[in-house]
């Protein structure tokens, strides 16, 4: 709790008090970006397309499918102001959500790892939680497959040990696997 507090604090060096700086933050306000993957190991920050493109003092982000388009959405949350929604109304393009479920594992799957093959290449995909600052991210595992129309090959490896295999999956779909007994389709 004490990193918390601290923050937009500081203490003074000499007497060890809290300096007053108002009600302005230590971090600043800073320029937001977001990043493409162009595919080649290399990222082009496209957040001036899409009004990404702010100067705000950010806390936090979490990353969603907000309206179950298959698009992620972002949801910024800045110091002193409410939570934003950016909408993603980009074209849409195919992709597959999968949600983990544990059962000699624990029941989020936090800690499977998920690999997954198109003719594109291959994705992985691990489940985190507690990750983030001030913010929550989805359990549910999202892959992009641009033009991609099946799932070749899915590979989950639970923290169990255990290794659930699933192939030839439709796209632009959500799923569940649950482990030890599979695929169950949403």
């Amino acid at each position: 709790m004490d990193a918390f507090e601290g923050v937009g604090r500081r203490r003074d060096q000499v007497t060890g008090s809290f300096l007053n700086i108002g009600q302005h933050s230590l971090n600043g306000r800073e320029h937001k970006s977001l990043f493409r993957n162009n595919g080649d190991g290399t990222f082009t920050d496209v957040a001036f397309v899409n009004d990404a493109d702010r100067i705000e003092d950010g806390r936090g982000l979490s990353i969603f499918d907000y309206d179950g388009d298959g698009r992620l959405d972002l949801l910024l949350r800045n110091y002193r102001q409410p939570a934003q929604l950016l909408h993603n109304e980009g074209p849409p393009r195919h992709w597959i959500e999968i949600r983990l479920v544990g059962t000699r594992s624990n029941r989020d799957a936090v800690g499977a790892r998920i690999r997954f093959r198109t003719a594109a290449g291959w994705q992985t995909r691990e489940v985190h939680a507690g990750s983030a600052y001030l913010s929550a991210q989805s359990l549910v595992q999202h892959f992009g497959l641009g033009d991609a129309r099946v799932a070749m090959t899915v590979d989950v490896f639970w923290p169990s040990g255990l290794k659930t295999e699933v192939s030839q999956l439709p796209v632009d779909r959500r799923y569940v696997v649950v482990e030890g007994q599979g695929l169950i389709v949403r």
